[in-house]
């Protein structure tokens, strides 16, 4: 297991190479990659502190406006939903690593010795008053998170990593109360202090197979994986269901393959925006760049930047019906020309944008037919619970729904 301190995951971009590394280690299956619970909290108050103040620096400010204006302000500050915040930015870590529970007893522990001002905790002088303050209780929780794991997982090394050498220390000596806390577990408690060392230690850069790549991604089940999660993450039905109307990505309406050619050219200047499939979209590769392959235990993995178009039923902004689209998505994708049984998984997406008539022309005819309606219930009929949608049916012309 390789645990993580809270000042290695803010240290970099969540859509970076460290975080692809990080999760090609962890999906490989070589270690398992996780962060103490404190350390995730810790990172959703680092995105959250900033937004409540200047969520608290905009309602001063709406307010010192409306006493300036001589007329009746209409203009709403949208509710303050910290705990969505934070829970949104919780997801985006746990994309990377997984959590790792802190018992009560850690937390007990480490208040004691906070109290106590015994290490990893320390004094820290606040005035030239002499007086101090007692510091890093949450320093201690994620250390004997750490250590507890490494305990209670005897079969497993553990891959301690924090840039925190002050407290913490290099691994290669510990105040006293930290070496007992080793006793017994030393030989598989391994402190690095970056994820340089994370790298060195777990991937090793080696010669890409450019066309067993271009293979892999060509395949149809990689087609098949792509469109999935194009459906779960722009769900049109679900948005149609609770009234969403805010756009989630851009693409070009199939119907400007009705065009002449005269008026096709470039489509991408001007697309409309979606708030999703209404069902899983029609999915072909189109290329493939930023290719890197590492050598993870006893396989080659390769990380690359894959464009896919998508075509099919999407529901458009302030729509109350679907149309044919298409788009173009950019995914980050992982691979393995070396294992069989290895699927290809998305470590990070882009917002899908629009596509030229040119591209919009490669994908299947039936997934973006021009002049095809899809034509959406009232939205109560979908919660009525002796109605059931079965499917969409469609033709040249028009669409009906299948009940």
């Amino acid at each position: 297991m390789i645990i993580l301190d809270t000042n290695i995951l803010r240290g970099f971009k969540l859509d970076s190479v460290s975080s692809d590394l990080l999760k090609t280690i962890r999906t490989a299956g070589v270690e398992s990659v996780g962060v103490p619970w404190v350390v995730l909290e810790e990172l959703a108050s680092h995105r959250a502190v900033p937004y409540r103040e200047k969520y608290e620096a905009a309602s001063d400010a709406l307010k010192r406006f409306e006493k300036a204006t001589p007329w009746p302000v209409t203009a709403l500050l949208p509710p303050l939903e910290l705990e969505r915040f934070q829970q949104y930015w919780r997801e985006q870590y746990l994309a990377i690593v997984d959590e790792i529970p802190t018992s009560e007893t850690a937390l007990r522990e480490a208040a004691f010795r906070e109290s106590n001002i015994l290490p990893p905790c320390k004094a820290v002088a606040i005035n030239e008053g002499g007086d101090d303050m007692k510091t890093g209780g949450r320093d201690a929780a994620i250390w004997l998170t750490a250590v507890e794991y490494a305990r209670e997982h005897r079969g497993e090394t553990v891959y301690f990593v924090s840039r925190n050498t002050k407290d913490f220390g290099d691994g290669t000596a510990y105040p006293p109360l930290m070496d007992k806390d080793l006793e017994d577990i030393r030989d598989r408690f391994v402190h690095l202090t970056s994820l340089g060392a994370v790298v060195k230690e777990f991937a090793v850069p080696t010669e890409v197979d450019e066309e067993r790549v271009r293979e892999i991604l060509s395949a149809p089940e990689t087609a098949t994986l792509v469109a999935e999660e194009a459906m779960r993450a722009y769900n049109g039905q679900v948005a149609y269901l609770h009234a969403m109307s805010v756009a989630l990505f851009e693409c070009t309406p199939a119907s400007v393959l009705d065009l002449s050619a005269e008026t096709q050219t470039d489509r991408r200047s001007s697309p409309v925006g979606a708030v999703g499939w209404l069902r899983t979209p029609t999915t072909l590769f189109d290329s493939v760049r930023d290719v890197e392959a590492y050598s993870i235990g006893d396989h080659v993995w390769c990380t690359a930047t894959a464009r896919w178009l998508l075509g099919g039923p999407a529901l458009l902004r302030a729509q109350h019906d679907g149309v044919a689209v298409g788009c173009a998505w950019e995914t980050r994708v992982l691979v393995s020309p070396t294992n069989s049984e290895a699927r290809p998984a998305l470590l990070r997406t882009q917002r899908p944008q629009g596509i030229t008539a040119a591209e919009l022309s490669k994908l299947p005819a039936s997934s973006v037919a021009p002049r095809t309606v899809y034509v959406l219930p009232h939205r109560g009929a979908w919660n009525n619970p002796r109605t059931a949608l079965g499917g969409v049916s469609s033709g040249p012309e028009s669409a009906g729904l299948e009940w």
